[in-house]
C-alpha cells in the first residue's frame, strides 16, 4: 500500500488527501467513515476490497474513489462488468484483476512443472474469487491445479501439507489478505527445497519464492491519483465508468533458488 500511496501524492501534487484503509477490518472502516462523515471531505481514496464493502453502503454523501479491489462487481458498488458506468452515484474507481493468469504463464515457461496447488480461506471473499481465477487460469494454460481450503491459522500448515502429499510440485502464493497467514512457512518450504512457489504477493517477493510476479503499484497509484484529481477538479463520480487497469511490475526471478533446484525433473 505505501507504493500505492506514493503515486497517488505524486498524482495529487498538495491536493488534500484522505484515505479510508482499514486492513480487513469492518469495525476500523467503519470508525473512520463515522469520522469522515463528519469532516465532510471533498474526496475520499478507499484502499481495498472489504474496507470498500464496508464503507460503501453507509458512505453515500462523500465523492470516493477506490483502488486495490480485484473485482468491484463482487461487492454492492458496482453490478455487472458490461456496464462500468453503473455503480454507486458517489463512487467510482479502479478494478485490478489480479495477475494470476501472468503469473501462472510465466511460472510454467520457467519451471516447466504442470501440478500446481493453492491454498485459500473460504471465508475470504476475495481468496474465493482468486481461487477461481487461478482455476480457470489454469485451465486455460493447460495447467493440472489442486486446491485446498483453510478456515484459520491452525489449519493452514495441514492444509498446505495436503497439497504437497497430492502432488503439487508449485504452490501458488496469490495477493489475498489471508494468505499471509501462511506466507512465511511456504516460503520457508521454498528455501528448503520442500516445493517450489511462485508468489503474486506484495509483501512477499523474495526469501523462497523462486518467481514473484504481481502489480505494479506505484503506477496503480497514479492512475488513482489521476482519477482523484478529475474528481477534485468537479466532474461527478458518478458519471465516471469504472475503469480496469492491471500494470505489471518486472518478474523476479530468484536465481540462486532457481540454480539451486536445477536437478528438479520437469513436468513431474
Amino acid at each position: 500500500m505505501v507504493e500505492t500511496l506514493a503515486g497517488i501524492r505524486a498524482k495529487l501534487d498538495q491536493a488534500p488527501l484522505q484515505v479510508l484503509y482499514a486492513q480487513g477490518s469492518e469495525a476500523g472502516a467503519r470508525e473512520q467513515v463515522g469520522r469522515l462523515e463528519k469532516i465532510r471531505p471533498r474526496l475520499v481514496i478507499i484502499l481495498g476490497t472489504r474496507t470498500l464493502m464496508t464503507a460503501a453502503p453507509v458512505m453515500k454523501r462523500i465523492p470516493g474513489v477506490f483502488a486495490l479491489v480485484a473485482n468491484p462487481y463482487f461487492t454492492s458498488v458496482a453490478y455487472d462488468p458490461k456496464h462500468p458506468e453503473d455503480h454507486q452515484d458517489n463512487l467510482t474507481g479502479i478494478a485490478t484483476p489480479a495477475p494470476v493468469e501472468a503469473a501462472l504463464a510465466k511460472g510454467a515457461k520457467l519451471l516447466g512443472v504442470s501440478t500446481w496447488g493453492l491454498l485459500y480461506d473460504p471465508n475470504d471473499g476475495g481468496a474465493a474469487e482468486l481461487a477461481a481465477q487461478f482455476t480457470k487460469s489454469a485451465d486455460s494454460l493447460g495447467l493440472k491445479t489442486l486446491v485446498e481450503t483453510s478456515a484459520d491459522a491452525a489449519s493452514d500448515l495441514e492444509g498446505l501439507e495436503r497439497l504437497r502429499s497430492r502432488g503439487a510440485k508449485v504452490i501458488y502464493l496469490p495477493p489475498a489478505v489471508s494468505a499471509a497467514r501462511y506466507a512465511a512457512l511456504l516460503l520457508a518450504w521454498g528455501r528448503e527445497h520442500r516445493v517450489l512457489v511462485v508468489s503474486s504477493h506484495p509483501d512477499f517477493k523474495d526469501g523462497g519464492a523462486v518467481l514473484w510476479v504481481g502489480l505494479d503499484y506505484y503506477q496503480l497509484g497514479e492512475e488513482t491519483g489521476a482519477l482523484a484529481r478529475r474528481v477534485l477538479a468537479g466532474e461527478n463520480p458518478g458519471r465516471i465508468p469504472i475503469m480496469e487497469k492491471t500494470p505489471l511490475a518486472e518478474a523476479r526471478v530468484n536465481e540462486a533458488l532457481l540454480k539451486s533446484w536445477a536437478g528438479y525433473p520437469a513436468g513431474r
